[in-house]
């Protein structure tokens, strides 16, 4: 079977097999994590609805299936005998079976789409009310797709990590994540994973420190994970910033623990920056708009604890990061700024005497006169 490497040795086989025969996979990364391991039905249900199916039932609709795009599944049912070299006869056999029965590891917006396409009822189930009709010569290429075969899911991990991770077709920052800590979990190292996937940058490892953050804030204070799943990549880039690492209590990244990255003694830290970047609920929004403000604005403000403070109170960015520098000079900018303005008003006003104007003047005189009388106290 395997090789000394993934792909060392013969192609695998690549069969030609029912659709009624392929199903999608309960354990696909992109899938919330809610969905994971729940009936097709969901899955599919799941896929129609947030996977964009219809930009691909266009193209089968109107060209069949191309076998240049074969899937890549694995068997169901198959013993730990027939994994042996002594029995790759019988393994062929059992796969090349007309009831052996397969789960698709690579391709599954494909089958679904493909699945749908051939089946009204399934269809009617999803309310879907415009679909592309398929004639009798698309119906009858597509009932049967092109599959390459692994015996295990273990052995196509590589070739996964490859494509979606570090390749052209690549997931999601969160999807990423998830995929890498199931690599772990299969046994290898992330060392490994890294020197697999031709991971030289170490975004692999970011990804499963970020992953773990997550969880740890969900296992200490009860984190809604789903508030982060979107904008994963903030998370990602943060830890990248030095002060940020900093203010987590976090040391380089070669040195964090993938099991518990964040110190007790700086889990209220995690909360803040969860909160910053992801927001809490619909009152209490994320702080970051762009994720160029996490470098712009963030990592400065994270340094300044009087910063921090001011940015819990008021969810406003920019004016935490003004008081990086402290609270006095932030007023001396705030004061500058007014009277340059206050300034460019007055070589434009002769020509806006309106009482909407006059009313905002006598608001900038009142002001100014509750300044010099308290400045002067």
């Amino acid at each position: 079977m395997p090789g000394k490497i993934p792909g060392y040795g013969g192609k695998r086989p690549q069969l030609k097999i029912e659709v009624d025969r392929l199903h999608l996979d309960a354990e696909n990364p992109r899938l919330p994590e809610s969905i994971q391991g729940q009936k097709e039905a969901t899955i599919l249900q799941e896929l129609f609805e947030e996977f964009n199916l219809e930009e691909i039932s266009d193209s089968i609709s109107q060209n069949g299936y191309f076998d240049e795009e074969p899937l890549v599944a694995i068997p169901l049912g198959l013993t730990a005998k027939l994994l042996r070299k002594s029995e790759s006869e019988n393994y062929d056999a059992f796969i090349h079976k007309k009831t052996t029965q397969f789960t698709v590891v690579e391709g599954n917006r494909r089958l679904a789409t493909i699945k749908i396409l051939l089946d009204k009822g399934t269809q009617n189930s999803l309310g879907i009310r415009s679909w592309p009709e398929i004639s009798k010569e698309v119906r009858e290429d597509i009932s049967k797709l092109p599959v390459i075969v692994y015996p295990e899911r273990k052995e196509v991990i590589p070739y996964l990590g490859v494509r979606h991770i570090t390749g052209i077709k690549k997931w999601d920052a969160y999807a990423k994540a998830r995929y890498i800590i199931h690599m772990i979990e299969s046994g290898l190292s992330i060392e490994n994973i890294e020197l697999r996937i031709g991971d030289k940058q170490g975004s692999g490892r970011k990804n499963v420190i970020c992953y773990k953050m997550i969880k740890q804030a969900h296992e200490e204070f009860d984190y809604d994970v789903s508030l982060a799943t979107q904008y994963f990549s903030y998370l990602m880039l943060s830890i990248g910033q030095l002060p940020i690492r900093n203010y987590l209590g976090m040391g380089k990244l070669k040195e964090i623990s993938l099991d518990e990255p964040i110190p007790n003694t700086k889990i209220e830290e995690l909360k803040n920056l969860l909160s910053w970047l992801f927001g809490e609920d619909k009152n209490r929004k994320p702080v970051i708009d762009d994720s160029r403000e996490i470098t712009q604005y963030l990592t400065h403000v994270v340094k300044s604890p009087e910063a921090v403070e001011y940015l819990n109170k008021t969810r406003r960015l920019q004016d935490a990061y003004e008081l990086t520098d402290g609270e006095e000079t932030m007023l001396k900018k705030t004061l500058s700024s007014a009277g340059f303005k206050l300034e460019k008003a007055l070589g434009i006003i002769h020509r806006h005497k309106t009482l909407e104007i006059k009313a905002e003047v006598e608001k900038c005189f009142e002001t100014a006169n509750r300044l010099r009388k308290t400045i002067n106290e």
